[in-house]
C-alpha cells in the first residue's frame, strides 16, 4: 500500500463526531478554560445586543409621553452602559479568541512540521513540496480562522436570532408572524447563492494553486527559459493560468455582489411589513409606536446573523476537510523511525556489509536484487555503472534513508535496524550530487551538523575541502549569505561547502554521491584532492561520474540493473576485459573526442 492509499484510508476512517473529539482531546483540551470563556462571551454579547431596542421602546412609549426627563436620562445611561459593557466584552472576545486560535494552530503546525521531519523519504518522494507547504500553512490558516470565528458565528448568531424571535413574539404575535414571512425566502436565496459562490471560490483556489505551480516552475527555471529564449512562450502560459484565476475570481465576486444586495432587498420586505402592518396595528390601538420601532430595530439586525449561520456551513465543511487532512498526515507512521533499535556505540570501526539486499520502491519495480558485498573498515569502495542502475539506492540504505525489503545491511557486524537511528547517522557523512544549501551564511551551512562548532573548526573543515580560498574571497567571507539553495555560489563552490559540512562531523563512514559531477576539471581536481585527504582513516563510498577519479579505490563495484555484475580493483577489472573496461574505455574515448 503506497503513501496515497494510507492517507486516503486514514481520511475515510473519520466521522465528524470522532474528528471533533480527536481535535478536542489533542489540542483544544489544553486551552479549554479560555476557549469556553470566549464562547460564554459570545452569549453575553448577543444577549446585550437584544437590550437597547426594548429600552428605546420604553423611552418612546413611556418616558417621552410622560415628559419624564430624568427617566429618559436614566434609560440613556443604561443603554450607554450596555454598549460600554458590550465593547469591553467584544475586546476580550476578539483578543482571547484569536489568541486561543493562534496557540492551537501554532501547536498543530509544530506537530505537523516535526512529523514531516521524521517521515521516511518514501513519503517525501511521493509528495510535492507545495502540497506539504499548503498543509502546514494554508490548511491551518483556514482552521485558525474557524476556531475563533466559527463558534462566534454559530453561538452568537443562534442566541441573537432565537432571542429576537422570542422577544418579538412577546411584543406582538400577529406582527411577528407577518414580519417573519420573508425569512424562509431569505434563507433559501442565501443558501443557493452561497452554494454557487463557494463553488466559484473552490474553483478560484484550484486556479490559484495551478497559478502558483506555474509561477514556481518559471521562477525556479528562469535560467533555462532565458537560455532557450522562451520568455514569450512562458508569458503566454502564465497569462493563461492568470486569466483562469481571474475568471474564477470574478465568478465568485458576481455571486458575492448578488448576495448582499439581494438579501438586503428581501430583508426590506420584512421592514416594510413592520412599517405598514405595524402602522395599521398602531392606528387601531393594538400596539404602541415604541413597539413598532423596537420591531424595526430587531429586524434591521436580524439579517446579518442569519447570513452568518448560512455562510458558516461552508466554513464548517472546510474546517472538517482541513482537520481530516491534518490528522491523516499526522497518523502516517514514520516507517523507519518506528522500527529503530536501541544499540548505541561510542565509536565505530566502519565495516559495512550487504547481505542479500533487495529494495523495492512503493511495492513496484525492484531496484536492488540480491546485493552482496563487504567494505572493510577504512576501505574506499567505488560504485560505477549506468544511470538508474541502483548505485545511489545502495548507499542510501547505509544511514537508513530507505529500508531494505529483504536482506540485511550491517555496520560493524550489526544490522542497521538494531542501531539507534540518531546514533548511527551521527557516524555517517553524505555529500550528494546536488547537495542542498540553506539560505544562511557559508559558516552556518558548514556547521549545519554541528551548530556549536567553533569558527576555527569550521575554517579547518573548509580548508580540508579546498573551500577556504574561495570563501575568504567572498564579500563577507564566512558570513556571506549564499541565497536560496546556494544560488549565489557556483556549482563547484556549493559542492565544496557541502563536502566541508560532511567533514566537520568527522564521520567514520563517508558517502560521496557524484561529488565531482557537473564541475570543471580544475574544480574536480580540488575536490578530488580534498576527498583523497579526508578519506584516509575512514570507510568511504564513492559514486563516480568520471572513472578516472576512482582508479585508486580499494574495491570497485560495477552495478547494472540492480545487481553487482563485476567487482575488484581497477587493474583486475581492466584485465577482465568486460563491462567495466568497456565502460571505462567508452568514457576515455568521449573525453579524447571532447
Amino acid at each position: 500500500m503506497d503513501v496515497e492509499d494510507l492517507e486516503n484510508q486514514s481520511i475515510n476512517d473519520y466521522n465528524y463526531l470522532k474528528l471533533l473529539k480527536k481535535f478536542y482531546d489533542s489540542y483544544l483540551k489544553d486551552y479549554k478554560l479560555k476557549f469556553f470563556s470566549v464562547q460564554f462571551l459570545h452569549v453575553l454579547i448577543a444577549g446585550l445586543t437584544l437590550i437597547p431596542p426594548l429600552i428605546l421602546r420604553e423611552i418612546i412609549d413611556q418616558a417621552i409621553p410622560a415628559g419624564n426627563i430624568s427617566r429618559i436620562i436614566t434609560l440613556v445611561i443604561i443603554v450607554f452602559a450596555v454598549y460600554l459593557t458590550s465593547s469591553i466584552f467584544r475586546y476580550r472576545r476578539v483578543f482571547h479568541g484569536h489568541k486561543v486560535a493562534q496557540f492551537i494552530t501554532r501547536d498543530m503546525r509544530n506537530d505537523l512540521y516535526n512529523h514531516y521531519q521524521y517521515l521516511s523519504l518514501n513519503f517525501h518522494d511521493n509528495k510535492k513540496t507545495g502540497e506539504l507547504m499548503s498543509r502546514v500553512i494554508d490548511d491551518l490558516n483556514r482552521l485558525q480562522e474557524f476556531i475563533h470565528h466559527g463558534p462566534e458565528a454559530i453561538i452568537g448568531s443562534a442566541v441573537l436570532l432565537s432571542g429576537t424571535v422570542i422577544i418579538i413574539f412577546t411584543l406582538n404575535v400577529k406582527l411577528t408572524l407577518v414580519t417573519l414571512l420573508y425569512v424562509p425566502f431569505l434563507i433559501y436565496f442565501s443558501y443557493k447563492i452561497m452554494q454557487k459562490m463557494h463553488q466559484a471560490f473552490r474553483a478560484t483556489r484550484s486556479a490559484k494553486a495551478s497559478l502558483s505551480d506555474r509561477l514556481e516552475d518559471n521562477l525556479a527555471g528562469i535560467k533555462v527559459i532565458k537560455a532557450f529564449v522562451n520568455e514569450d512562450f512562458e508569458q503566454g502560459r502564465f497569462n493563461e493560468k492568470n486569466q483562469a484565476h481571474t475568471d474564477n475570481r470574478m465568478s465568485a465576486v458576481k455571486y458575492l455582489s448578488i448576495l448582499f444586495p439581494g438579501s438586503r432587498m428581501l430583508n426590506s420586505f420584512g421592514i416594510l411589513s413592520v412599517i405598514s402592518y405595524g402602522a395599521y396595528l398602531t392606528v387601531i390601538g393594538d400596539i404602541t409606536v415604541g413597539t413598532v420601532v423596537a420591531f424595526y430595530t430587531y429586524l434591521i439586525q436580524f439579517r446579518e446573523p442569519l447570513l452568518r449561520i448560512v455562510r458558516m456551513s461552508e466554513g464548517l465543511s472546510r474546517f472538517f476537510a482541513s482537520t481530516e487532512r491534518f490528522f491523516s498526515h499526522l497518523e502516517l507512521k514514520p516507517e523507519i523511525l518506528c522500527n529503530t533499535g536501541d544499540e548505541k556505540r561510542e565509536s565505530l570501526k566502519g565495516k559495512v556489509e550487504f547481505d542479500n539486499v533487495h529494495l523495492t520502491y512503493d511495492n513496484q519495480q525492484e531496484i536492488l536484487k540480491g546485493i552482496n558485498f563487504t567494505a572493510n573498515a577504512d576501505q574506499t569502495v567505488a560504485l560505477v555503472g549506468p544511470s538508474g542502475a541502483g548505485k545511489t539506492s545502495m548507499v542510501r540504505l547505509i544511514p537508513r534513508l530507505y529500508e531494505a525489503n529483504l536482506g540485511k545491511v550491517k555496520v560493524d557486524g550489526i544490522d542497521v535496524r538494531e542501531y539507534d537511528l540518531k546514533n548511527l547517522r551521527s557516524y555517517i557523512g553524505m555529500v550528494m550530487q546536488e547537495d542542498f544549501l540553506f539560505s544562511d551564511t557559508v559558516a552556518e551551512n558548514i556547521a549545519y551538523g554541528r551548530p556549536d562548532a567553533a569558527r576555527e573548526e569550521i575554517i579547518k573543515a573548509a580548508k580540508d575541502a579546498n573551500a577556504h580560498d574561495f570563501i575568504v574571497g567572498l564579500k563577507d567571507g564566512y558570513d556571506t549569505l549564499v541565497g536560496q539553495r546556494g544560488i549565489k555560489l557556483s556549482g563547484g563552490q556549493r559542492q565544496r561547502v557541502s563536502i566541508a559540512r560532511a567533514f566537520l562531523n568527522n564521520p567514520k563512514i563517508l558517502i560521496l554521491d557524484e561529488a565531482t559531477s557537473s564541475v570543471d576539471l580544475e574544480t574536480e581536481q580540488l575536490i578530488q584532492e580534498a576527498v583523497d585527504k579526508v578519506s584516509r582513516g575512514r570507510t568511504t563510498f564513492i559514486i563516480a561520474h568520471r572513472l578516472a577519479t576512482i582508479v585508486n579505490a580499494d574495491q570497485i563495484l560495477f552495478v547494472e540493473a540492480g545487481k553487482i555484475v563485476e567487482r575488484g580493483s581497477h587493474e583486475k577489472l581492466m584485465a577482465l576485459d568486460n563491462k567495466y573496461r568497456e565502460f571505462y574505455e567508452m568514457q576515455f574515448k568521449k573525453e579524447e573526442i571532447a
